[in-house]
């Protein structure tokens, strides 16, 4: 039979999903109480967040770069995203914080930052809980069976597949970002911190001659410092595969 309880948090989300903004607060409060009232969904979450760092991922998670400007880079990780997007909506809900000036921030440069909150952080988090639960996910397409519509997908494919390349180094720099924080403020941490975060600003123009150029300048720029190596050979991996 189908889990009531878990299909109450479903139909939240998708209401906070369909409403408008003035009313995304309380739709955003009616989702954390169906959450509340779901044991399964509870012990899914308690999960995810056994091993979640939450200030070490929301510094990585919502940016400001060198040059002052805002995003949110959301986790890879399942788990990540679950417990992200559930204690963002705890803060939203206990006014740690405010909804509007967080909209604005981190999803103002899209023409509908509303929309874009949404689609950045709603959307997988509802579908993770459905896909758990065996739940049909919002972003599940039929798939082509004609000739035609397979290389149609194949294109798309393609296209993701370079959008990923930059999404990955995006992460990564930010990454570097955090890691360089603990370091002793020298030049060198200084060059490295503006490379990296030059690439975290440029990525929305996908160029990848930008990005192979940004990353052998971090490559050479962060030589000797322990704590990014990895990354950086991580990211150069990424970029010049």
């Amino acid at each position: 039979m189908p889990n009531q309880e878990v299909e109450n948090v479903l139909n939240a989300c998708d209401e906070l999903l369909s409403c408008k903004f003035l009313v995304a607060e309380y739709k955003i409060t009616k989702v954390l109480k169906a959450i509340a009232s779901s044991s399964d969904v509870c012990s899914l979450i308690s999960e995810c967040l056994e091993s979640y760092n939450r200030d070490r991922e929301f510094a990585r998670t919502f940016i400001q770069d060198g040059h002052g400007q805002f995003a949110c880079i959301m986790p890879t990780e399942e788990f990540k995203i679950v417990a992200l997007v559930f204690c963002t909506l705890a803060d939203i809900d206990n006014k740690k914080i405010d909804f509007t000036d967080f909209v604005k921030a981190y999803f103002g440069k899209e023409e509908n930052a509303f929309e874009a909150f949404l689609g950045t952080m709603i959307v997988p988090f509802r579908d993770l809980i459905a896909e758990a639960f065996g739940f049909s996910k919002l972003t599940e397409e039929p798939a082509e069976t004609d000739d035609q519509g397979k290389n149609e997908v194949s294109e798309d494919e393609e296209y993701e597949e370079d959008q990923d390349k930059f999404e990955v180094a995006v992460k990564i720099a930010v990454q570097i970002l955090s890691e360089i924080e603990e370091c002793r403020v020298s030049r060198q941490v200084e060059d490295v911190h503006n490379i990296a975060s030059s690439i975290v600003k440029t990525a929305s123009l996908r160029d990848e001659t930008v990005l192979k150029a940004l990353t052998a300048s971090l490559k050479y720029a962060g030589k000797g410092i322990k704590q990014i190596k990895f990354l950086v050979k991580e990211l150069s991996d990424l970029v010049f595969d």
